[in-house]
């Protein structure tokens, strides 16, 4: 790796593969156990998978977003669960390195330097996004964070988290925040309660905050300046999901060249039917197209986030990029699920064996596509292209508090 200059996507990615087929290795494995990958993850902090976008002067690789982008698609094909684990992060960092407080940056720039990997605590089961029931009150001159999450993508492993919480002062006026938290706290508590039927292994469960210290440096107030966090969590998303299909293609290959005999077509080899022919050469392409697509919004996004960190970024710019990333969603998720399906079209009743877990390539990309239903993005795009709405109107509303009716009167 050169050490005069940012590596090349070549570079960046050999650094990491040998890494990611013991992680491969270990898949199946992990996934019929139930075990969370705690030493994967952090093999992988060690890495340096958490520092690729810093400069290198502050302890990075100074790479490109797109670069970040192939790195985590070569995750993703190793385990999609890793990827989305590091969802969290991955925002995360980029608004700290757009974060015009120089010493808020400053300090979280040497923590991620140093291999800190950061959580996502932002989801309750009860309630609307913007009216949490997770506050933070002062009480003896402290800042005192109390409250539960759902949904904790990733805080498991990591050495903070970033909570979405009520700030309520001592005025009791209150206000929509966000605060990072270390997880090795008192009062933090995170479990494995996520029930899914796939992407098991992302520890996307429960954490709660009793009488957590919060530190004021890190309480960030929610909509105050506009940013790129939505199309980064949907192109990581996205991201986990082409890495799936690549993981599907590859594992179709591998099956039928593994194959001794052709019930179907017993006269010709697996691996000369039409049948089969046909199969890997259809999830081929469509891989290789999502893959040009996601590669494509990570380059649009990446031009846009130097554009902020430089201070010039326009409205424009933001709502450019969040519409190429919304219109990825619905042919994504199409193609990726119909790629991870075609594996039984040529395996026959051998490709469901348990041992095999197969289907674990289905059901990751089936719960990863459930967290944006293709009808609402295809419904944003099109008010988008027929009516000049910004994407960024339908998450606004999304995420919004709801007004709470007036207190009834005798």
């Amino acid at each position: 790796m050169t050490t005069t200059g940012s590596p090349t996507t070549d570079q960046l990615r050999a650094r990491f593969a040998p890494l990611l087929e013991r992680i491969h290795a270990g898949a199946v494995e992990r996934e019929r156990d139930r075990r969370l990958p705690f030493a994967e993850i952090r093999e992988l902090a060690e890495a340096g998978i958490g520092r690729l976008r810093l400069p290198i002067e502050q302890g990075g690789f100074g790479a490109g977003f797109d670069q970040l982008t192939e790195v985590l698609i070569d995750v993703a094909a190793a385990d999609s669960n890793i990827v989305q684990a590091l969802r969290g992060h991955i925002g995360f960092v980029e608004e700290v390195l757009v974060s015009e407080d120089a010493e808020y940056r400053s300090f979280w720039l040497r923590e991620i330097a140093s291999g800190a990997l950061v959580g996502n605590a932002e989801t309750e089961k009860t309630g609307n996004y913007g009216n949490p029931i997770t506050r933070i009150v002062e009480r003896d001159g402290k800042l005192l964070l109390n409250g539960r999450k759902y949904y904790t993508t990733g805080t498991i492993f990591a050495d903070w988290t970033r909570v979405t919480a009520e700030l309520v002062g001592a005025d009791g006026e209150s206000s929509l925040v966000h605060v990072a938290v270390s997880t090795a706290q008192p009062g933090v508590t995170t479990v494995d309660d996520w029930d899914g039927f796939g992407q098991r292994l992302t520890a996307s469960g429960t954490t709660t905050f009793v009488d957590v210290p919060v530190d004021p440096r890190f309480v960030i107030p929610l909509g105050r300046d506009r940013t790129l966090i939505w199309p980064i969590y949907q192109l990581n998303l996205l991201s986990a999901l082409v890495g799936i299909a690549e993981a599907a293609t590859s594992e179709i290959v591998r099956f039928v060249q593994a194959k001794s005999r052709n019930a179907w077509n017993p006269l010709v080899a697996p691996s000369h039917d039409e049948a089969a022919l046909f199969t890997v050469g259809t999830v081929r392409s469509r891989t290789t197209l999502v893959r040009a697509g996601v590669l494509e919004g990570s380059r649009r996004v990446g031009a846009a986030l130097e554009l902020h960190r430089a201070g010039i970024i326009t409205d424009l710019d933001f709502d450019s990029a969040e519409a190429y990333v919304a219109q990825l969603w619905s042919v994504v998720i199409e193609d990726v699920l119909g790629i991870t399906s075609r594996i039984f079209e040529v395996g026959g009743a051998s490709a469901t064996a348990s041992s095999r877990q197969l289907d674990r390539l289905w059901r990751n990309a089936r719960t990863i596509s459930s967290n944006n239903p293709s009808f609402h993005q295809a419904r944003t795009v099109g008010d988008h292209e027929l009516n000049g709405v910004p994407v960024a109107s339908f998450i606004h509303a999304a995420l919004a508090p709801i007004p709470q009716p007036d207190a009834v009167t005798a």
